[in-house]
């Protein structure tokens, strides 16, 4: 993923110790997409020492004062409040800073930096101390995030969990050589709608020699800094062809990569009338036939994905 067009790994990647990683959250209500009132803290510990929540938390279900000295990192903003500007994705430089960011409705994620000293300050308890970062090694681990879904509620705690690895460092004796097949899972959007567009992609590995075990190795998250642009298709002859309506530098830091290599892009198509190639009359008619094309990095190459239409009614 891109934070602040800084690229991080996602935490389902199983990414290197030494790494920036990305403990992204997504909290929903109902099935939509919502904004918690409060984060106070996302909290690591290692799943070995703490691995059962009873082990975790108080009577209250938050966490107990007896494991602090087991906290390995703490993340925390100058505020709690979600819509403050200390939650401000822009203000992460991949400098090392142990800041929550909101991506989105939503979307909430924390930066573990492996590349660089790093140590928060833990605001839980009544305490206002420093936490050294000694995540020092690989294994699994516990993110836990202490947080308030509304005003009137009480702090409640959600437990995820991510691994460090050394990174499934391998030799191999000749280049990979590959090939890519994109897929687009939207035919047909409504206008008015705002639907996520998704694009599979699979990946062959066309070494022969190499063994099964390293190939499944290199099928798993492997592409990133995925982007897309969505282009509409005109006829009639007092018209541009084509018309850009979002380019990849658009869609760069909103393009999110899912464990299986599906790249996603949330298209709100009611703005489409308000952008300002249709108040220019350049679109015609916004509903129509579009096109779609995945960018994105794999191994050493950029690979550009064919053309696949979508049509708006």
């Amino acid at each position: 993923m891109l934070i602040n067009n800084i690229s991080v790994n996602d935490r389902f990647t199983n990414p290197p110790e030494l790494s920036k990683v990305g403990l992204r959250v997504f909290f929903l209500q109902d099935g939509q997409y919502f904004d918690p009132y409060q984060i106070s803290a996302v909290s690591l510990f290692k799943a070995s020492d703490n691995y059962s929540p009873e082990h975790l938390l108080d009577s209250e279900e938050l966490i107990s004062s007896s494991v602090s000295s087991h906290i390995l990192m703490n993340f925390a903003n100058s505020s709690a409040d979600t819509s403050n500007v200390a939650f401000n994705p822009s203000s992460y430089l991949g400098t090392g800073q142990y800041g929550i960011y909101r991506l989105g409705i939503g979307d909430y994620v924390a930066v573990y930096d492996g590349i660089v000293d790093q140590s928060g300050v833990l605001n839980l308890f009544g305490l206002n101390q420093t936490i050294e970062n000694t995540v020092s090694n690989i294994g699994d681990f516990i993110d836990v995030w202490t947080v308030k879904m509304f005003q009137s509620s009480e702090f409640e705690t959600v437990i995820n969990y991510f691994t460090l690895t050394r990174g499934n460092i391998q030799t191999l004796t000749e280049p990979i050589m590959f090939r890519t097949r994109n897929r687009l899972f939207n035919n047909t959007i409504q206008l008015g709608s705002k639907v996520d567009v998704k694009i599979g992609t699979d990946l062959t590995i066309e070494n022969t020699a190499l063994a099964e075990e390293v190939r499944n190795t290199i099928r798993d998250s492997v592409i990133n800094n995925a982007s897309i642009e969505i282009v509409k298709l005109n006829n009639e002859v007092n018209l541009p062809a084509r018309v850009t309506v979002s380019s990849f530098a658009d869609t760069s830091a909103l393009t999110r990569i899912t464990q299986g290599d599906t790249i996603v892009f949330t298209w709100d198509t009611e703005l489409l009338k308000n952008i300002n190639q249709a108040l220019m009359g350049n679109l015609g008619s916004i509903k129509g036939t579009y096109y779609i094309q995945a960018k994105y990095n794999l191994f050493n190459e950029r690979i550009l994905s064919p053309l696949m239409h979508l049509t708006v009614e």
